[in-house]
């Protein structure tokens, strides 16, 4: 999930909707290509550029688990990254990246890794995975591309909140790509991706 505390305050609605766009996408192919879950109300954004990417983000309790869940938190940023690069757009602030609810969840599923697991600290394992996250986000970058325009095209509907969650957006009308439509768009990429209930 984004918020505009991160996006410079002097882009306009083009740009917020492209970033907030492949922001999101970003977390549902990154969570698909690790065989994570995604939810059945997919991928939204709302009509000024916030967005939500539903899938599983409570890890199993093993490690490689957690370690997906927060290479896929990290895979939100990473994409905008890319995009805003590629773009010349406004760099992100980097507090407010450290700061985003995306970064928060990822650094709990880190904490929870068990003392077995390679690398020993918690920043350099941290360093690791944003590595990770980046260069999958690279290998699935058209990918995430197609999902972003993809919701874009779409038209505007009631913003319906998310049965997993409370109430995400002050809008009221969004764009919606919901998880089967994402599990086709993604088999047409060569990702398989699975919608439903965790385990």
């Amino acid at each position: 999930m984004r918020s505009d505390s991160k996006t410079p305050n002097s882009e306009n609605l083009d740009v917020k909707l492209e970033c907030a766009s492949h922001h999101e996408a970003g977390h549902i192919v990154i969570a698909a290509v690790q065989g994570l879950k995604l939810r059945a109300e997919g991928l939204i954004v709302d009509a000024l550029g916030e967005g939500l990417a539903c899938y599983f983000k409570e890890p199993e309790e093993n490690d490689l688990s957690r370690e997906r869940v927060a290479v896929a938190s990290f895979a939100g940023f990473k994409a905008e990254k890319r995009l805003r690069q590629e773009h010349s757009y406004a760099r992100l602030h980097e507090l407010g990246i450290t700061l985003s609810p995306d970064w928060v969840h990822a650094r709990k599923s880190i904490s929870k890794l068990s003392p077995k697991y390679p690398l020993g600290d918690r920043e350099m394992i941290r360093i690791r995975l944003e590595s990770v996250s980046e260069r999958l986000v690279e290998e699935n970058w058209v990918t995430i591309q197609a999902l972003a325009a993809a919701v874009l095209a779409r038209d505007l509907m009631p913003l319906q909140p998310p049965k997993s969650l409370t109430q995400w957006s002050d809008e009221t009308m969004a764009r919606y790509l919901a998880g089967e439509e994402l599990v086709g768009i993604l088999r047409e990429c060569g990702i398989t991706a699975v919608c439903g209930a965790a385990d």
